[in-house]
């Protein structure tokens, strides 16, 4: 049976396991031998460590098979998790491809591979995805190196705040930046038609977005989690009754999080990837610090251990949600969890470190891993999953010309604005 094509899930098993790797040690590299001593092989040596090297191994597993998806490599699963440690893998190959890319671009001003870096990478090799930079960066290698003409030799980054690639290459929105800087958002917006073609709203973006005009191609809570800007949703009321955004303030980060909580609310159930999490957030338990790096591992965590996760996680979710002896017992452990996930995704920005959490990382995801071998999640045929929108879940439509050729370009509206 053929393999599932790249997705977007195996992007973020790249992600995880291509910095993974480039953040450990390799003793036997000499020896041609792909071994990896990362900072999480220490806990070989606490009680159950073996389990922690169970699931590094896992992870290696799954960082190879989304490498050969991504390169169209046809391996099974021995072939593939025998290739995994040497150095001729093709986890190696994409690293090594995204080393000679670096070296290139004049804006990647990062010693070691970054996100941003992979992001490019793939969407080089995938344009069919419609991947969107993770954020902007304001100066480039010359800019920042000595004698250049920053002034500095930090750089500074802004959110770019569109999910689809096409609206982040032509309107170029820069939101909030890693410094104070000025945004784009007070600039008239700009929207396509189903033709692709620009067209102005008549406000501001800043008005666009809270209006909801850019909903469909907004980033997801998730995708924000990967940028280097603490954005925040929060700010007060002055006295004229004007809503004043905190420092930080980022009015499509905002929208992103109010849709978040709009598409937890509006079900029964709990939604979104992470089930236990995004009900802590709806009572107001989790806060948004914290829960848009929780989204964003939800979405980037292998399919298998997600789908096993998925079996217990949501009815314990909704026990959670009733306030009994299972919210006593587990709220403080899956905050715990939470705190463990941003700690780790923001690099020790946010969140709490701790041990224990992440030896019970490692054994939940071996476990929801195993279980995850055995289901066939709803809407799988075949072995396939139909195409479906990254952000909402939704089945993305096709734009079709007057030739009856569907286009690439940008993507339905249900009304047309002119402007004014």
């Amino acid at each position: 049976m053929a393999k599932e094509p790249f997705s977007l899930r195996d992007l973020g098993t790249l992600k995880s396991g291509i910095l993974a790797e480039e953040a450990g040690f390799k003793p036997l590299s000499t020896f041609d031998i792909d071994f990896t001593l990362r900072p999480e092989t220490a806990l070989s040596l606490l009680p159950l460590g073996d389990m922690a090297i169970f699931g590094q191994a896992i992870g290696k597993y799954q960082t190879e098979d989304a490498s050969n998806k991504l390169l169209g490599i046809d391996k099974g699963f021995q072939e593939t998790l025998k290739s995994a440690g040497t150095g001729g893998s093709a986890t190696r190959q994409i690293i090594n491809e995204i080393k000679e890319q670096k070296a290139k671009d004049q804006f990647s001003t990062e010693p070691n591979i970054t996100r941003d870096d992979i992001q490019k990478y793939v969407a080089n090799k995938r344009p069919d995805l419609n991947l969107a930079p993770i954020q902007f960066t304001k100066y480039d290698k010359t800019q920042l190196g000595r004698g250049g003409d920053a002034n500095t030799n930090t750089q500074v980054y802004q959110t770019q705040p569109f999910s689809s690639g096409i609206y982040a290459q032509e309107l170029g929105l820069k939101g909030v930046g890693s410094f104070d800087i000025g945004d784009d958002y007070d600039k008239e917006a700009i929207a396509f038609d189903e033709d692709g073609e620009q067209y102005g709203l008549g406000m501001t973006y800043r008005e666009a977005i809270a209006r909801g005009e850019y909903d469909d191609q907004l980033k997801s809570t998730g995708q924000f989690a990967e940028d280097k800007i603490n954005q925040v949703n929060f700010g007060t009321i002055d006295r004229e009754g004007n809503f004043v955004g905190a420092k930080g303030y980022d009015p499509a980060f905002a929208r992103a999080g109010t849709l978040e909580s709009q598409r937890a609310s509006g079900s029964e159930t709990a939604s979104g990837p992470t089930f236990i999490c995004t009900v802590l957030f709806e009572m107001n338990i989790l806060p948004m610090s914290i829960y848009k790096y929780d989204q964003r591992y939800g979405q980037q965590v292998n399919r298998r251990i997600y789908n096993g996760y998925a079996l217990w996680g949501k009815p314990l979710a909704e026990r959670i949600r009733k306030k009994g002896l299972t919210y006593k017992i587990m709220t403080p452990i899956a905050c715990a969890w939470a705190e463990q996930m941003a700690y780790d995704l923001s690099d020790g920005k946010v969140g709490k470190n701790r041990i224990s959490i992440k030896i019970a990382k490692f054994l939940g995801e071996t476990i929801c891993y195993t279980l995850g071998l055995f289901i066939k999640p709803k809407g799988v045929k075949n072995g396939r999953t139909h195409t479906r929108n990254r952000q909402h879940g939704t089945e993305r439509r096709v734009v079709h010309g007057k030739d009856g050729i569907s286009k690439g370009r940008g993507r339905t509206r249900t009304k047309r604005r002119t402007t004014n």
